[in-house]
């Protein structure tokens, strides 16, 4: 310790900070921790109380004890796309989550295409015995969650469930509507929704025994290379804890109430870097990119995400749930679009005489999970969205018009395009997906 250091440890105002055990390295201040942690997000950080309470407790001795991976270990990651190769581009690919391509056929009106996993573990799903119906790997928690939601007013806005099946491999399944079967080449986005991914008791258990984990030292180093402290480099390794509450401040699930998770569109391409997609700036290009070329969906988006609002506000079942981790899931093609929810696996029912608003900032204990607040936040940015689109329509028709006019002659009088939009937020459409 140097001399500088040791004055310091005298004075009354002796800072915390990370101890370490064999791995070594200079203790690291509380506040410069908490720093760090706030100039992730370059605009400004308005943070749950949660993540600082959250952050001061993983402030602990980095412990010696390597593990590895489970099965429970994407509570708030994904896995890495593995993209599908096909020699020619299929008119009925059908997708479904993002992230890890998992195909299998599936047959709708004689039509057979290769039905992709998205998001989630490898394996979960397997093709409906019906046409219209994919099997999902039996999970309790969200059992129990369908089964409540289908005699509640949600209803019409989740998957329909039909009850568990035995799979051929022997597992249990739940068998769910295909909310892709009656879509031709569709475009899917699929969006977390709330502050936090994990639930409480979740991390809590990862703090008791945290042990290294590599796997998770990898995924951070390949986002941002830099994230690491010192002790982590050495150590070539991060808690569970560490990396879970990272994971969620550098998207906009901490700050917006939602993150993008990942899209692909009509044409086959698709796109899951959004990791570090946190400003509304950012997410206002991603979904001008995700609507580019569908004049008529953003409406049709606003409307409906507004209908779910409505009807989650007098829910029964959602006013006695946390919903953590689950999903909006955005599709649409030249004719149609619709939203659902998705992903129940960690709904659960409040504890006894606790009340959220789903809205109030989420501070320990409180159980508060965000949703309204996502829902809140994707509304007003679809609706600028909207607005860029008829603006960028109107625009397009008036270019067309003068364009007309002067190659036929036949006519003096030029149309000239409208005014700029006094909404300073509404920005012109990016062709460039985020």
């Amino acid at each position: 310790m140097s001399a500088s250091q040791k004055g310091t440890a005298e004075t009354s105002t002796k800072p915390l900070a990370i101890r370490v055990c064999s791995a070594g390295g200079t203790p690291i201040p509380l506040q410069e921790a908490l720093v760090n942690i706030k100039s992730l997000v370059t605009s400004p950080l308005n943070l749950s109380p949660g993540y600082e309470s959250y952050t001061r407790r993983l402030l602990l001795p980095l412990p010696t004890e390597y593990d590895t991976a489970h099965h429970d270990d994407l509570s708030a990651d994904e896995a890495y796309e593995i993209p599908v190769r096909e020699p020619k581009p299929s008119n009925w690919r059908k997708v479904r989550n993002i992230v890890q391509w998992t195909p299998f056929i599936q047959t709708y009106k004689k039509h057979k295409y290769p039905w992709v996993q998205l998001a989630g573990h490898q394996g979960n799903f397997r093709a409906g015995y019906k046409q219209g119906t994919i099997l999902k790997k039996l999970c309790p928690v969200e059992e129990k969650a369908l089964e409540s939601i289908s005699a509640d007013i949600l209803r019409p806005y989740v998957p329909c469930y039909t009850g568990v099946v035995e799979g051929a491999d022997g597992e249990k399944y739940l068998q769910l509507e295909d909310l892709l079967s009656n879509f031709n080449l569709p475009c899917v986005m699929d969006i977390k929704m709330g502050v936090r991914t994990y639930l409480e008791d979740e991390l809590a258990k990862a703090r008791e025994k945290p042990k290294l984990r590599k796997d998770m030292f990898e995924k951070m180093i390949q986002i941002d290379p830099k994230a690491p402290t010192e002790a982590e480099l050495r150590a070539k390794a991060v808690t569970k804890p560490r990396y879970m509450v990272w994971r969620e401040t550098i998207s906009s699930t901490a700050t917006q109430g939602f993150r993008i998770e990942g899209v692909r569109r009509g044409d086959g391409t698709s796109s899951k870097d959004f990791k570090t997609t946190r400003t509304r700036e950012q997410v206002l290009a991603s979904l001008n990119s995700f609507l580019q070329g569908y004049s008529h969906v953003a409406s049709r988006y606003v409307q409906q995400l507004k209908s779910i609002k409505a009807t989650l506000e007098i829910s029964p079942f959602f006013k006695t749930h946390e919903l953590i981790g689950s999903s909006l899931l955005f599709v649409h093609n030249e004719t149609s679009a619709l939203v659902r929810m998705i992903d129940f696996a960690k709904t659960i029912p409040l504890p006894e005489n606790v009340h959220i608003t789903h809205r109030n900032p989420w501070s320990e204990g409180t159980h508060e999970d965000g949703y309204l607040l996502g829902l809140d936040n994707l509304i007003d940015l679809f609706s600028i969205s909207e607005k860029n689109l008829a603006a960028n329509g109107e625009i397009s028709k008036s270019v067309t018009s003068s364009s007309s006019d002067k190659t036929n002659n036949s006519s003096s009088s030029i149309t000239s395009a409208p005014s700029r939009s006094n909404n300073l937020n509404a920005q012109p459409i990016t062709t460039n997906p985020s």
